[in-house]
């Protein structure tokens, strides 16, 4: 045991550049970075085990159970008119979480991209039959001080204390990049208070996200947080990694040995390697499963989807078989743009945004835990 804690810590201080972080004033927007203990804090999410990077000749490490075959329902499970008060052309799906005893989806409604986004609020007993808690909207991009014009929210938590969090994308006109922000509230209706600052801020020129963070995913942990994001950009994009202690200070993951540009400042975590990828890996959807961490994220065009998997956010291995999920797999015909994914009790719940540009619907497709392995 004491060998095995030696070489987790050695491998913690090497993943992090053996580097110190400095400490920040409270208005900053960085952070110390921390370890990524895969362990959750609270039921009902699955309690997952660091690895050891050099494991004894007797020592077996798996990797965690993956979702390989995904099966769609016929007909969306959220229209793009879900309240009488909230009526727009597309729906996305947002962000869906599981929490006192039901299912929540905060999902985005809009009509022109970028442009205004309404938050709407739904549960569900079972994932699949969603009602509104109230027709207006519960959160919009004219809350957000920052928005140039929208704010597309990509993932919600609960924290132990009962505070809501929910984190968004701005959805800028083409010369501004994006930036990632962060909103509280005591309950899921609000009032929501947005922070004055990003979270998470774009890179510098030339480096690979100096587009701007985009489709946060953030992960609650012991220690504290992970976020995975995408980059706003066309061509070659990549998936990166932002770490915090509080959820609202962060510190995007840093190779010390890149030290020039586009990688001078940060590294992503997840790089187009394949050629069905199309140079292209964006709009991470992450879960906390037991052995490690799922990640379903698009490649090349918006009717692929690729899953990966990780023991410590890192280093991350794709499925050899990917693409997990194409247009064939489709309950009707279209382009899928934004995800929300949900690991619940050995069930994958995988909703997605589908449709054309006359509108789109949220459909859910489903997989559960089987025994495939890496």
């Amino acid at each position: 045991m004491k060998r095995f804690a030696l070489c987790l810590l050695a491998a913690i201080l090497a993943a992090c550049g053996r580097q110190t972080a400095p400490v920040v004033p409270e208005s900053s927007s960085t952070a110390t970075a921390v370890p990524a203990t895969l362990v959750p804090t609270s039921p009902p999410e699955p309690t997952a085990v660091p690895p050891s990077p050099e494991p004894t000749p007797t020592e077996e490490v798996k990797g965690p159970v993956l979702p390989t075959t995904f099966t769609y329902l016929p007909e969306p499970v959220v229209t793009r008119e879900p309240t009488s008060a909230i009526s727009h052309a597309y729906i996305n799906p947002g962000a869906v979480i599981f929490a006192d005893g039901q299912f929540h989806m905060f999902f985005n409604s809009f009509t022109n991209w970028p442009g205004d986004v309404s938050v709407g609020y739904l549960t569900s007993a079972d994932g699949v039959t969603w009602t509104a808690v109230q027709d207006d909207p519960v959160f919009s991009s004219a809350d957000v001080p920052f928005a140039r014009p929208g704010a597309d929210v990509s993932s919600v938590l609960k924290l132990d204390d009962g505070t809501w969090v929910m984190y968004f994308h701005t959805v800028n006109n083409a010369s501004l990049p994006s930036v990632i922000g962060r909103a509280t509230a005591v309950s899921p209706l609000g009032p929501w208070v947005v922070d004055p600052d990003p979270v998470l801020l774009p890179g510098s020129q030339r480096e690979w996200d100096q587009r701007g963070p985009t489709w946060p995913s953030v992960v609650k942990t012991v220690d504290g947080f992970l976020m995975f994001y995408g980059i706003a950009q066309r061509g070659q994009s990549h998936i990166g990694l932002a770490t915090s202690t509080d959820g609202r200070h962060w510190i995007k993951y840093n190779d010390p040995a890149t030290t020039e540009a586009p990688f001078a400042e940060s590294d992503p975590v997840l790089t187009p390697d394949a050629d069905w990828e199309e140079k292209s890996n964006d709009r991470p959807r992450v879960q906390l499963v037991p052995d490690g961490l799922i990640m379903i994220y698009q490649a090349g065009s918006l009717v692929k989807r690729g899953l990966a998997f990780s023991q410590d956010g890192i280093h991350w291995t794709k499925y050899e078989a990917n693409p997990v999920l194409t247009d064939a797999d489709f309950p009707k015909s279209g382009s899928m743009w934004d995800t929300s994914l949900l690991y619940y009790q050995g069930t994958f719940y995988y909703y997605t945004e589908i449709g054309s540009m006359a509108g789109t619907d949220v459909y859910l497709a489903t997989a559960e835990e089987g025994e495939t392995r890496p």
